[in-house]
């Protein structure tokens, strides 16, 4: 009998290594008979997957800088990541009303479109005024070029009786006046005759070739520019090789540059940094190279109105950015006579001028250490933590939740003077007492001069007040515990932290699940007993598999479900549909817990097409 079983295991080894071989020498007989455009080879070999596999997965990264070190890396982007606060212009000719021309069908509005109130001194000097440290501005948008192109005649000089090229006049004052100018540049056009989003299609080397063409004319009569913002990068057309193919250009004509990761489909180490959009994602230790973008007005270009959001949103948002490592990269869309709205402009001198005075704790800082503060943000400059409070506390006392570091000094960082304010120790949190009503407009900064670096405790707490939902995430209620991707302690090879991408479509979460043996933790700190209902947000394109959640002797178990793709968004593994599963009741009393999630069996389903047990976003503890 033994025998028997012994000779069957080896026929189903010799059975898996042939299916494998097969596997092998079908791929190769693709990859050999494949006759078509060399830069749509990836995807043609999985043009018979499912759609979630068809797209950049699988391949190698489309990294910023192949070949670079950490050091290297770090120095290229210095400047950059010290900037923390970018403008982006998002500026395109209009119709009447602000209707955006994203056509050759729009007709009669390129004809007269003559921005004549555009000055790119005016331009610079304002952004400079409103405390901004670099700019941003579209080159192409739906087809349509801002610049001089040779390339085409759909461009502002040889389109429109505006007759001159704003980027090179805006390029000049920058250089003049020492801004930094970046460059964005859309994959995707309405109106070039061979773009197609369709695999195996002849016009796309065309295509291919006509981007290339206008980016080496950007990269190259504009002298130095900061940084490239590619976007449209969702289509399948734009593969690894046409990817790969615009990074070794970019590098070539500008190796300084810094690309983000819409390079390459916003995968895990593409480009320079992530890019998530309209939402400041929650970031624990991660080494974080990243900038959030938002519009301050009501669209990314002009629409006609004066609507927009307040300064406060705006230094939030910031402040927000930077005290998770982030830069922060705020949209204005320019009128069609080229001028910024004068009501966003006046409201963002408020900005401005809340950085001349407490610019020290942004420009230049680092990610703060603390995960997350219920009143405000905090960022460091070595050994001196800044707090940007947003809430001002009622009863005189800042709490400043699990630092441990020796403090030497406590003073607000607008007060010249430097009078230190009085603080106090209890159960491991530091107190600080301040004036009963906050002595500065907009949020107040706190200087805390440490003798060394700081050490912060940052395990979970329940919330003294509700986490509100906004930017795509979940209402967690006063009591409650929240814990997102990025708090999580990860342990493995391949599971990760990725930043999400935008627009509600997928925020920040953990993924690249392909192995049993990865799993993730969470710290928590219960001070006071009570029964909570154990949650979790995740989104899945495949049945996963099966997992399990431990926390103070308590486990639970989950199947995975196929929740499918944001049925209103456009098809692409970007555009996620996040679900929230309750999977049961946990009691907890007072103590520190370490809240475990680990795969029970990962189905060869996903693993194959590397979707992984699950998209998590984050897990709650929500009481009852």
């Amino acid at each position: 009998m033994q025998q028997i079983i012994s000779k069957l295991q080896l026929l189903i080894f010799l059975l898996t290594i042939s299916c494998v071989a097969q596997e092998k020498r079908q791929e190769d007989d693709n990859k050999s008979l494949y006759k078509g455009d060399p830069l749509e080879r990836s995807a043609f070999l999985k043009k018979d997957l499912p759609w979630f596999a068809q797209f950049q997965v699988g391949e190698s990264t489309v990294e910023g800088f192949p070949g670079e070190t950490n050091e290297e890396k770090k120095q290229r982007m210095q400047k950059w990541m010290d900037a923390k606060y970018g403008l982006f212009v998002h500026w395109q000719p209009m119709e009447a009303l602000g209707k955006k021309v994203y056509s050759k069908g729009s007709v009669g509005t390129i004809e007269v479109f003559n921005p004549s109130d555009f000055n790119a001194e005016e331009w610079v000097l304002t952004a400079q005024r409103l405390g901004f440290k670099y700019m941003v501005i579209t080159m192409k948008h739906a087809g349509f070029i801002m610049f001089d192109s040779k390339y085409t005649e759909y461009d502002i000089v040889d389109a429109t009786p505006f007759k001159r090229d704003p980027i090179k006049e805006l390029a000049e004052a920058c250089a003049k006046h020492d801004f930094p100018l970046g460059l964005y540049y859309n994959l995707r056009d309405q109106h070039h005759p061979d773009f197609t989003e369709d695999i195996g299609n002849p016009r796309s080397r065309h295509y291919q070739q006509y981007m290339l063409n206008q980016v080496k004319e950007m990269l190259t009569n504009y002298g130095p520019i900061f940084s490239i913002w590619f976007d449209a990068d969702r289509s399948n057309s734009w593969t690894v090789e046409r990817a790969t193919e615009m990074r070794d250009l970019v590098r070539q004509l500008q190796p300084n540059i810094v690309i983000n990761n819409r390079i390459g489909q916003r995968r895990k180490g593409a480009g320079d940094y992530a890019s998530p959009e309209r939402y400041m994602p929650f970031i624990g230790k991660q080494v974080a190279v990243w900038e959030g973008c938002d519009k301050f007005e009501n669209s990314w270009m002009y629409l006609g109105d004066n609507n927009s959001q307040s300064p406060e949103w705006a230094l939030y948002k910031l402040c927000y950015a930077t005290s998770r490592g982030g830069n922060f990269l705020l949209n204005l869309g320019p009128t069609p006579e080229g001028t910024f709205l004068e009501t966003s402009v006046e409201k963002l001198e408020h900005v401005g001028e809340w950085l001349r005075v407490n610019g020290e704790s942004i420009y230049e800082a680092e990610k703060g250490p603390h995960y997350f503060l219920e009143w405000g943000t905090s960022t460091r400059k070595g050994n001196v933590v800044y707090y940007q409070v947003f809430d001002w506390p009622d009863n005189g006392e800042l709490l400043i939740p699990g630092l441990k570091a020796k403090i030497k000094s406590v003073s607000f960082l607008a007060d010249k003077e430097s009078k230190p304010l009085s603080i106090a120790r209890k159960k491991g949190d530091v107190r600080i007492r301040v004036p009963k009503s906050a002595p500065y407009a907009m949020a107040n900064v706190i200087k805390v001069e440490l003798e060394n670096l700081p050490k912060v405790d940052n395990a979970v707490r329940a919330f003294s007040k509700k986490l509100e939902a906004k930017d795509g995430m979940r209402e967690v209620p006063t009591g409650g515990y929240f814990l997102p991707a990025g708090f999580a302690n990860i342990h493995g090879d391949k599971l990760y932290f990725y930043y999400g991408t935008g627009g509600g479509a997928q925020r920040e979460n953990l993924k690249g699940w392909t192995e049993e043996s990865d799993w993730a933790e969470w710290d928590l700190l219960v001070e006071e007993k009570g029964t909570y209902n154990l949650e979790i947000t995740y989104a899945s394109l495949v049945e996963g598999g099966t997992f399990e959640i431990t926390i103070a002797g308590q486990s639970f178990k989950h199947t995975i479900e196929n929740i499918g793709r944001n049925p209103k968004a456009k098809l692409s593994p970007l555009n996620v549909n996040y679900h929230t599963f309750p999977l049961g009741e946990v009691k907890l009393k007072p103590g520190r817990y370490q809240l475990n999630i680990k795969p029970i069996n990962i189905t060869d389903y996903a693993k194959k097409y590397h979707q992984g047990l699950l998209t998590l976003r984050d897990i709650t503890l929500v009481p009852n």
